[in-house]
């Protein structure tokens, strides 16, 4: 008799659809100032949740170059598509009130970041592989991409540890989630810190709020609900976050722009 298995959780498809709309949510307020503030908090656990599911789709694709490439494409119109709404809405840098490199590049990429974590796996499985004559090349690769990852890619510093711990125990949700908590309880006790010392100048609560990188330890809910099934898998759901990332914060910036002109 065939053994039927029930998996209790949500799939990496309906955990996605949800994180999708705590990010729309969370750019919305971000960029149009839609709801109260504590609004930002709901959605830090969207990009690590995504970083955790990149780990697995590295693990799990039959062709990581194909993986990557996708990635950068898309990493690369985010860019393009940044670049042209600043340049047609004609946005300056606040510092000297021309337009630059640094203000016709702002937007969110979190392509550009999952592109990047994306090289520094395929530099630490290569550097597995190699003999040690080839090591030194995968290992100052590795160096290079991590300064460009930390200095200049969305959630840099943030993401970074969270992207390790995944790859190190994706299967082993418990220690994952010890390992993310502790790293934003680090994030918490910063915030305290300025508050305490008077550096922040406002409120605990909203010291908290606005500070507010901690939040990423509910990330752990979800990992703990997922059921490590990947659900839906077809078009849609392999193009759907693809499309809907760029789509809306392109939509969100050009009503930005419009609204304050």
């Amino acid at each position: 008799m065939k053994q039927i298995i029930h998996n209790k959780g949500f799939t990496a498809y309906q955990l996605k659809i949800g994180a999708l709309f705590f990010m729309i949510l969370d750019h919305c307020h971000t960029y149009l100032g839609i709801g109260p503030t504590w609004i930002a908090l709901l959605p830090r656990f969207v990009a690590p949740l995504f970083v955790y599911f990149l780990v697995e789709g590295f693990h799990y694709t039959s062709d990581r170059r194909k993986y990557f490439t996708r990635v950068a494409i898309f990493a690369t119109l985010m860019f393009i598509g940044n670049i042209s709404i600043n340049y047609y809405f004609k946005n300056v840098d606040p510092m000297t009130n021309q337009m630059t490199l640094y203000s016709l590049l702002q937007g969110n990429n979190i392509f550009f970041t999952l592109s990047l974590h994306l090289l520094l796996l395929g530099c630490i499985e290569r550097f597995k592989r190699v003999n040690a004559a080839h090591r030194l090349i995968y290992a100052v690769a590795f160096i290079l991409i991590t300064f460009v990852s930390l200095a200049f890619s969305e959630g840099g510093l943030y993401l970074y540890p969270i992207l390790f711990l995944s790859y190190s125990f994706m299967n082993d949700k418990q220690t994952l989630s010890a390992g993310i908590i502790a790293w934003s309880l680090l994030f918490f006790i910063k915030a305290i810190i300025t508050y305490a010392t008077g550096a922040s100048g406002i409120s605990l609560i909203d010291t908290l709020l606005f500070n507010n990188e901690w939040a990423m330890a509910f990330v752990v809910v979800p990992l703990l609900l997922y059921s490590n099934q990947r659900g839906r898998n077809d078009s849609f759901s392999k193009w759907l976050f693809y499309i809907v990332y760029p789509a809306h914060l392109w939509i969100l910036m050009i009503l930005r722009y419009l609204i304050i002109a």
